[in-house]
């Protein structure tokens, strides 16, 4: 697990001249990013469901069954565009369910059907943290690649930013998405905003053929550029963490 705080200091120190740099840049960003098709995605209705959840130490065997019971049903749903099942790598008890609908209406039926009731219902016994699940639309999602291999590892990045952050936040997803897909060993990129209240929360999940690919992300411009521009907007820690997929 990896999570950057941000330094000590008063709430609101340099929010006000960043915000202001950001505005200064933003025009440039959207108008990159309109030239290189990455807004292909923001006006689709799909839906991307995002279910954190943490089963009690030593439970992790059994919180992998039932994540596994959640796919077969879910994959069988009407309007299911695929679901990714994740375990985090520093704390195995701990999991990610990624999946894709066709739009709210075939989300909203999934979570009704049998399959969603029974994870619920079955993590009441062995959940270590509340169940948190979420909507979310389509900001910027790209072609996957074929996920073949031991060596593949996945990061989730929840952002939560002040209200006035939310725009640039997003501008400088969609760039760092557009730039990561390009790079050497990426498998995925997809960048998902909140669709209920609040709407502030923002998404980003990716994977890499092997850790030495993700370090190359983790080390390139256009990483250290994206988390320069959200730090300060941010209105709880950078909070990236490491998964390897559940087959």
């Amino acid at each position: 697990m990896s999570i950057r705080n941000q330094s000590a200091g008063p709430p609101f120190t340099g929010f006000g001249q960043c915000l202001l740099g950001l505005a200064l840049l933003l025009p440039l960003m959207l108008a990159a990013l309109a030239a290189s098709g990455a807004w292909a995605q923001t006006t689709s209705t799909t839906i991307y469901g995002v279910t954190a959840l943490d089963v009690a130490p030593g439970a992790a065997r059994e919180g992998a069954a039932l994540l596994k019971q959640y796919r077969d049903g879910a994959l069988k749903q009407a309007g299911n565009m695929g679901v990714t099942l994740l375990q985090e790598v520093d704390w195995p008890n701990r999991f990610i369910i990624f999946d894709a609908w066709k739009d709210q209406a075939a989300y909203d039926a999934n979570e009704q059907a049998v399959h969603a009731a029974q994870l619920r219902d079955k993590l009441k016994a062995l959940g270590g943290a509340p169940y948190d699940r979420r909507d979310y639309h389509v900001i910027s999602v790209g072609s996957a690649q074929p996920a073949a291999g031991s060596d593949i590892v996945y990061m989730q990045l929840h952002l939560d930013v002040f209200p006035p952050g939310i725009e640039p936040t997003l501008a400088a997803a969609r760039a760092v998405a557009e730039a990561a897909r390009k790079g050497e060993g990426n498998l995925r990129y997809d960048v998902v905003k909140s669709v209920k209240a609040p709407l502030s929360h923002t998404t980003l999940l990716a994977a890499w053929q092997n850790r030495k690919a993700f370090e190359a992300y983790e080390n390139s411009a256009y990483a250290r550029q994206f988390r320069d521009a959200v730090g300060p907007l941010l209105g709880s820690p950078f909070d990236d963490r490491l998964y390897v997929p559940i087959n």
